[in-house]
């Protein structure tokens, strides 16, 4: 069960640290910002973190932070919440009981300040990179295939909605769009555009550097349309890459899509993911399809290449969605419910061989204590990275 702290910091700051499991007594996970925070979301999100970090065989503790409040405030009177915030998460931040990182609403950029403004040393190898959402992007993507193989879908005739067209819908609508896939719905959190015969993901990417979240409203070549609706689209695939709880029991009933493949976290509600099984609707779990981020940026930091890691994320991921889908057929259950026994049974694994007290693990442990402080350069770990991280999904 998730340890779920209210934090306070005055009449202004308010938000949630949810603790779902640590190893070695520290947990990891993202500082989100949001008004629509809720005790139950933050205690999911940090679930999800866990089962993320499991499924890749990560042996890493799961937590999510979450600050009541709009991200789109102006910058001084976000990084004075966040410096308020970071104050009231001391205790946690200081033993290193939660890592946090960034995620919906704030940066790296983010997280670098606020540690630092209450007095913490920003860790060489604790903070995302700018990659994390290509990673996401990529096993967004790669499940997504995986589960159109396994559905006998013509990708050809295929179309796609995404949801969100920040780093991580951006990312994965540009390798549906490199493949030959139609992705014809993308939004933002000011609207959303649509065009059948396909939108141009190259020339609204550019779009985007230049206008941010305006990228759908600049757009002059394709239908405007209601954000809301976008769940709803007849297409073959939609990603959910944006908020949580884009799906829930008031519009379950009429989701088209036959996949579901997101790049968000709970992107439905507890409810709500029955109805899409019941109505046939395959939904690939979140902490499958979206687990790239942490895996990629875990590989990136032990100095793999971006290219060997995109290679790996698509073989093994997709291997990894394939086995899920055959096996939920052949035992009658949802994909979740098997994903998740997966995920469990190598989270025990992979903490219970990081926690031995035997001298291999702790020398381990040591090791990597040291290399996450920057004390040991990423050449002495990448010839062996490679092997390490095939062998996680082995356990």
């Amino acid at each position: 069960m998730s340890e779920l702290i209210n934090i306070s910091a005055g009449s202004d700051v308010r938000g949630y640290l949810a603790i779902d499991s640590t190893v070695n007594g520290q947990s990891h996970g993202g500082v989100r910002m949001a008004p629509d925070l809720s005790p139950e979301l933050m205690t999911q999100l940090a679930r999800v973190m866990t089962l993320k970090y499991g499924f890749c065989g990560l042996p890493v503790g799961g937590a999510k932070a979450g600050i009541i409040a709009d991200p789109e405030m102006p910058p001084d009177k976000k990084r004075e919440l966040l410096k308020k915030f970071g104050q009231a998460l001391k205790p946690f931040l200081k033993t290193r009981s939660y890592i946090p990182g960034e995620d919906l609403g704030t940066s790296a950029d983010d997280i670098s300040f606020m540690l630092k403004s209450i007095g913490l040393k920003v860790q060489p190898r604790d903070l995302t990179w700018k990659t994390s959402g290509f990673y996401t992007g990529i096993t967004v993507f790669t499940a997504a295939v995986a589960a159109a193989h396994h559905l006998n879908l013509d990708l050809n005739r295929a179309s796609v909605a995404i949801e969100g067209f920040g780093s991580v819908g951006s990312s994965a609508a540009r390798l549906f769009w490199e493949r030959g896939i139609r992705v014809v719905a993308v939004s933002t959190s000011l609207g959303a555009i649509y065009d059948k015969a396909g939108l141009d993901i190259g020339q609204l990417i550019r779009l985007r550097e230049q206008k941010g979240n305006q990228v759908v409203n600049a757009f002059d070549q394709a239908e405007k349309m209601d954000k809301s609706r976008l769940a709803e689209l007849d297409v073959d695939i939609f990603s959910p890459c944006a908020q949580s709880y884009s799906i829930t029991t008031d519009n379950a009933s009429r989701v088209a899509a036959r996949i579901i493949s997101p790049g968000a976290n709970a992107p439905a509600t507890p409810e709500a993911e029955p109805v899409l099984f019941h109505r046939k609707i395959l939904v690939i779990p979140d902490f499958a399809a979206n687990c790239g981020g942490v895996l990629g940026i875990s590989m990136k930091r032990a100095g793999l290449k971006d290219d060997y890691i995109q290679r790996f994320l698509e073989n093994k991921i997709g291997e990894q969605v394939t086995k899920v889908m055959e096996a939920t057929d052949r035992e009658r259950v949802t994909p979740r419910e098997y994903a998740q026994r997966i995920a469990e049974e190598r989270f025990g694994k992979a903490k219970a061989s990081a926690e031995a007290r035997n001298p291999a693990a702790r020398a381990f442990s040591f090791t990597l204590k040291l290399y996450r402080k920057g004390f040991i350069p990423y050449q002495v770990v990448t010839p062996v990275a490679s092997s390490y991280f095939e062998r996680r999904f082995r356990q």
